[in-house]
């Protein structure tokens, strides 16, 4: 097997969604990285960093300090590994803006105001600021998923701008900034396709105008990121590829290593959609590539839980796609067995999803289900029962056989244990009060308090895990979630037994009509806030 030559082939670690991992921890993802062949770590910080005249930056979030990043960066650098900064120059700054301090330059949303001055004078002083932090030339500007740039008070202030015109404008003074202080900017292509293809990130065969092509910036590198969540065909990826080229700026593909959709990594569906990603990267001559560990809605699963990804895609970048050669060099590598490793995915294997190739997060859609409100329960009758006791067994059997990594086994052991009681709960406490069961009922009494209790061993080595690998700030609102799910479980038992003791004459939640789930989503909810309620 020839290996291909990348010139950056990284991770992308996020630090800025209500998860900032510890420096210590970031340590030990680098001494993985070099044992894999990635020889860069991009830290996505959005606001996440400390900035010596403006004291909001990091605010109560966990800011990264100089002295930090410093001693990241040598100990990186020392193991051939590249600390690169990714940052927000337009948009994903929501968290920052929505304090009154920076209601001059607030477009929409996060959205930052384009063409106000207060606006550049910010700018400028992330970029000041990360020159002082770091010392590669790389940096990441963002610049993605600003859906409604220009239609907040920019539309007010200035009347309707064409959009990508609005955009290249932005860019080209962003640029220029970056390049005052010596760095070489790359950022997300997606709103190039955007803007062309009515919020579309992957069309068919796409083509972007020579006229917006020839206005983009020389020097900055288009960085075009795709986890799968399409139709998984080869030919979207090499469309995807072929446009990018024809920008004639430098190529960057980002992937993903699943580990931001609930408590379970996605491993499975990380290696199905990354294969052909991988193949038409190397046949498009991409050299620069990132593997994204993102962390949406809180950061639930941790990163190590990915690590056979992680090390697949990797090799699958050098043309290695044999995966009983891949597991083998990954137990050459670790000591551990890959498959063993695999199920990890268990706790969001269906019926439907009985070979990983959906992405349906069912452990957490589940966990979160209310039990009188039942958000979820029609999707769960569309695929069969859910062994989720059986679950746990085999991942506290194959933890035994981990090493250190056992602890990712029996935090998922015993989320699996909870939900042994708590998939089903809602749907036998609606059709037992629908019958007017109330024997059925008494009975579910004490599964309730039981299910109240699993949870709270749950959440127990769930805050173990994520305070052993990240600062404080943001557990908070994990905090909330676990002690928020069991005042719930049990506030559902004292209004049974308050109907069983004739206390209520109804339970008005459980007598209303569970309406049919959107089909393609199926038990796939990656909301906290959108899970536990309609109110």
């Amino acid at each position: 097997m020839e290996k291909v030559h990348y010139e950056n082939f990284g991770v992308l670690v996020c630090c800025s969604g209500n998860a900032v991992m510890k420096i210590e921890c970031l340590k030990s993802l680098v001494d993985d990285m070099q044992k894999m062949g990635y020889n860069l770590l991009e830290l996505c910080m959005e606001d996440i960093y400390k900035m010596d005249d403006d004291p909001y930056f990091g605010y109560l979030r966990g800011g990264y300090t100089k002295a930090e990043i410093r001693d990241l960066e040598e100990y990186a650098i020392a193991r051939g590994v590249r600390v690169v900064p990714c940052i927000q120059t337009l948009a994903h700054l929501d968290k920052l803006l929505k304090q009154p301090h920076y209601a001059e330059v607030v477009d929409i949303g996060g959205i930052l105001l384009i063409d106000e001055p207060k606006t550049y004078e910010l700018i400028e002083k992330m970029f000041k600021t990360m020159r002082e932090y770091f010392r590669t030339d790389l940096i990441n500007i963002g610049m993605d998923e600003a859906h409604m740039v220009g239609l907040g008070r920019y539309l007010d202030k200035h009347g309707y701008t064409n959009r990508y015109e609005l955009l290249l404008k932005h860019l080209h003074r962003v640029v220029e900034i970056a390049k005052k202080y010596g760095f070489k900017p790359h950022m997300w292509s997606d709103m190039f396709f955007r803007l062309a293809y009515q919020g579309d990130y992957y069309p068919e065969n796409p083509q972007i105008g020579q006229e917006i092509i020839d206005k983009v910036p020389e020097g900055v590198g288009l960085c075009y990121w795709d986890y799968g969540e399409h139709e998984i065909k080869e030919d979207i990826f090499e469309g995807m590829f072929r446009a990018h080229n024809q920008f004639g700026r430098e190529v960057w593909f980002a992937g993903g290593a699943w580990c931001w959709n609930g408590f379970a990594p996605f491993n499975r569906f990380s290696l199905y959609s990354m294969e052909p990603a991988m193949r038409q990267a190397k046949k498009y001559g991409v050299k620069n590539v990132l593997i994204t560990l993102w962390t949406d809605d809180g950061n639930e699963c941790p990163f190590a839980a990915v690590l056979p990804s992680l090390y697949a895609i990797r090799q699958y970048a050098d043309g290695n796609f044999d995966e009983a050669k891949i597991a083998e060099g990954f137990k050459a590598t670790f000591g551990v067995d890959f498959y063993d490793f695999m199920l990890l995915d268990l706790p969001n294997k269906t019926s439907r999803n009985h070979n990983f190739l959906v992405r349906e997060n069912a452990s957490k859609s589940l966990f979160y289900n209310d039990c009188f409100l039942g958000f979820e329960d029609e999707p769960l009758t569309h695929v069969d029962h859910i062994p989720f006791g059986e679950y746990a067994k085999t991942l506290c059997q194959a933890g035994a056989r981990m090493g250190k990594y056992q602890y990712l086994f029996d935090y998922l052991a015993s989320l699996c244990s909870a939900l042994e009681i708590k998939a089903e709960l809602g749907i036998r406490t609606r059709s037992a009060y629908k019958n007017g069961n109330k024997a059925a009922l008494r009975l579910l009494v004490d599964d309730y308090e039981e299910c109240a209790k699993r949870v709270e061993v749950f959440g127990k080595k769930f805050k173990k895990i994520w305070l052993g690998n990240n600062k404080p700030f943001g557990w908070e609102l994990q905090s909330v979630r676990f002690a928020g799910l069991t005042a719930r479980l049990r506030d559902c038992r004292e209004r049974l037994i308050a109907y069983l003791n004739g206390e209520e004459e109804s339970i008005p939640e459980l007598e209303e009509e569970i309406l049919p789930y959107v089909p393609e989503w199926g038990l796939n909810f990656n909301s906290w806030r959108g899970l536990i309620s309609q109110n």
